[in-house]
């Protein structure tokens, strides 16, 4: 027996009626890629999009990691008379309610009817009381709340709401090139970029011998891939060993992690170029580490001509491991432990951009970044 599924998306429905159109077929089109080999029906009304299968779990799993999607609720879909909507909230209190326990109508109608929010909660509120003993009232705080939602001549009934990742549908708002590290930070800000609509394009820099996180680069991709149905996610490994070494052995010594982090930038650039993105996405947080003081991220900005958002700048750690536990990548970068054995014991805080830039001029980086690029593995998932 198919069940019904309620799919709810938030700012779409603020657009204008051109854009939200366009946004709406994007979002769709991502859904039923979500859902690709569960057999579903599915419909669309003006803040809502309603889904139609009997594999309602399997369907409800895959819909939570759809970008745009804000939550999803399974239901029972009856007629919109209060006889109707009565009987079939008896059956779904019946299976949640028990003696002792307290609960709570909720209606919300849209289109004309005969009867107010109020007049279904009443109806509904007075016959479970007398048909499920031991059952009481609690508007403020109760056991569960059995929520009915009327839209014309339908109605929805039911109990659970379970979040999405709320934002915009992937790809409304063009590609990025999102650098990733192995580490906690770098998947979250290469996720939140995918909630704001964005195409993603990963790029891990692979620096053995002096680091080696390419497998968990590859893992924690591999996790972003579920959130990115109908779009799809593509990772770049660059060899970037080489053009460590020559930075650790030709310049100065405290300097060598923001030189680093601008080559790493100019890779990504180069990748951004093949791919057509529009910018590029770090994981970096304000004062984490040496690179990431205020001084040193405006000298890393300078090392190339596109925008660099840092979607995690202004949050702690607790935020990002929070974000990082939903997403599904949290285990796969506690993996990480070794910490790279390039970095300098007193690397520079307060990088001097001129000194900064007549050390990348001895260095001749750029034919070294153009062979690691030429070398690049471009995975598909």
């Amino acid at each position: 027996m198919a069940g019904t599924i309620l799919v709810r998306y938030g700012e779409l429905a603020l657009k204008s009626e051109r854009v939200r159109r366009g946004f709406e077929r994007r979002l769709i089109g991502n859904i039923r890629a979500a859902l690709e080999g569960i057999a579903h029906g599915l419909k669309r009304e003006r803040g809502r999009i309603f889904v139609e299968t009997s594999s309602t779990e399997a369907a409800i799993e895959r819909l939570v990691r759809v970008p745009g999607v804000v939550s999803v609720s399974p239901a029972l879909r009856t007629s919109a008379t209060l006889e109707a909507m009565t009987s079939t909230a008896l059956r779904v209190a019946r299976e949640v309610l028990k003696p002792g326990m307290s609960f709570a109508v909720r209606t919300r109608r849209t289109g004309e009817h005969e009867f107010t929010s109020r007049d279904v909660d009443v109806a509904v509120g007075s016959a479970i009381l007398e048909e499920i003993p031991g059952v009481k009232v609690d508007l403020s705080s109760p056991s569960k709340e059995i929520s009915i939602e009327v839209r014309g001549k339908d109605a929805y009934v039911y109990t659970e709401v379970l979040r999405g990742p709320g934002g915009l549908p992937l790809s409304t708002q063009g590609t990025v090139v999102a650098l990733l590290s192995g580490g906690m930070d770098s998947p979250v800000a290469a996720w939140l970029m995918m909630k704001r609509g964005c195409r993603v394009v990963l790029v891990h820099l692979d620096a053995k011998p002096y680091s080696d996180a390419k497998a968990l680069a590859i893992e924690a991709a591999r996790s972003l891939s579920g959130w990115a149905a109908g779009v799809g996610m593509v990772l770049y490994v660059v060899p970037y060993g080489e053009v460590l070494r020559a930075i650790v052995e030709r310049a100065p010594r405290r300097l060598v992690c923001v030189l680093c982090k601008r080559g790493m930038y100019k890779a990504a650039e180069m990748v951004a170029a093949r791919e057509g993105a529009l910018g590029l996405v770090t994981g970096e947080v304000l004062g984490q580490v040496a690179s990431q003081t205020l001084a040193n991220l405006r000298v890393l900005d300078a090392a190339v001509s596109l925008p660099v958002f840092r979607p995690l700048l202004g949050l702690d750690k607790v935020e990002v491991e929070g974000i990082a536990r939903r997403l599904g990548t949290y285990e796969i970068s506690t993996k990480l432990a070794a910490p790279c054995r390039a970095a300098p014991k007193r690397p520079e805080t307060r990088a001097d951009l001129n000194r900064v830039l007549e050390a990348e001029r001895k260095l001749g980086l750029e034919p070294l970044l153009e062979g690691a690029l030429r070398r690049a593995e471009r995975i598909s998932f």
